[in-house]
């Protein structure tokens, strides 16, 4: 590929990355002190405490936490359901052109120059952006992001518990001897364990605020606040593995979709490294955070799956109805 083209295929992504890391950094870096004198960041305020806040309406209605992130994760999906429209309909826009593409490539195999211009005036003709079916897609990362905070922090972010009284909480628990599981509530406890102690002392610590309240983190006979572990066998441990196999199904659901739907085999280079990355990220999840996490991830392959055939669906009635005019 000549230089001048690469620089400026090269340009291009690195201004999309330079642009998407800027924005990423100023809303981690860009702090201020909110209503109880915390400093917090813009992130937090952005999405982080709204999403607290409808997932905490969903657990009022449902009293379960288990459906609240079930329900919460189909409500972040229909969100986001153009973007992922617009993303899957770049990709798909992508693939279709990819035979004209190999015939450039062949015809003009001596001339990259050539290739590329002759790439470009293609893309033109057929209405495709290249970068099309990316941007949408990682628009959709903050999402994750954002909910980590109300599953790993539910007293400060459901809850809406000061770092002092939060403190004090575990403080009591402390001097109670409360457990979880058999291990005492220690100095270093995190609030989801807390949360687990609260269903056995709500009374031993409810004076401390009026915003404290017992949480349901039962779900279908598994404890949503407890870390799977790799020695002990029980129902929590069966979610990071059916998290790894759906993540795995839905990679190949969705490549399956786009070959038929197009009728041209897939070229990605990163689809093999994307069909075995996501399960082994989904078990490292789940092995190292609450259950309740590993169930939102399931949660959205699942749903996943669901959507990429709507969305398969749509575009094809919409391409055949665009043929009919």
């Amino acid at each position: 590929m000549p230089k001048v083209t690469q620089k400026r295929t090269r340009g291009r992504r690195v201004l999309i990355v330079l642009a998407m890391a800027m924005m990423i950094c100023m809303l981690l870096t860009s702090c201020y002190t909110d209503g109880n004198g915390e400093t917090t960041n813009i992130f937090i305020a952005v999405l982080v405490r709204p999403f607290a806040f409808i997932l905490r309406w969903i657990y009022d209605w449902t009293q379960s936490f288990g459906w609240s992130l079930i329900l919460f994760t189909l409500f972040t999906r229909l969100i986001l359901l153009p973007l992922n429209i617009k993303s899957k309909q770049g990709m798909a826009e992508m693939q279709a052109l990819q035979p004209k593409l190999k015939e450039l490539e062949k015809k003009y195999k001596n001339d990259q120059q050539r290739y590329q211009e002759e790439a470009a005036k293609l893309y033109k003709k057929e209405g495709v952006s290249p970068m099309s079916g990316c941007l949408p897609t990682l628009l959709t990362l903050p999402v994750m992001f954002a909910l980590y905070w109300p599953i790993s922090q539910p007293m400060k972010y459901l809850m809406k518990l000061t770092a002092s009284q939060i403190s004090q909480v575990r403080e009591q628990l402390v001097l109670i001897g409360a457990k979880v599981d058999g291990v005492l509530i220690a100095a270093n406890s995190s609030e989801m364990t807390l949360v687990q102690a609260l269903s056995n002392h709500f009374a031993d610590v409810s004076f401390i605020s009026e915003n404290i309240f017992p949480m349901n983190l039962q779900f279908l006979g598994m404890d949503l606040g407890a870390v799977p572990s790799f020695t002990k066998f029980n129902l929590i441990f069966l979610l990071p593995i059916i998290s790894a196999v759906t993540s795995f199904l839905l990679t190949q659901f969705t490549t399956w979709l786009q070959e038929k739907t197009t009728g041209t085999k897939s070229t990605q280079q990163n689809n093999a490294m994307m069909k075995w990355m996501m399960p082994i990220i989904s078990i490292w999840i789940g092995f190292t955070l609450p259950a309740g996490l590993t169930l939102y991830w399931i949660a959205c392959n699942v749903i996943g799956i669901l959507q990429e055939l709507f969305i398969t669906y749509y575009l094809k009635m919409k391409k055949e109805k665009a043929s009919s005019k």
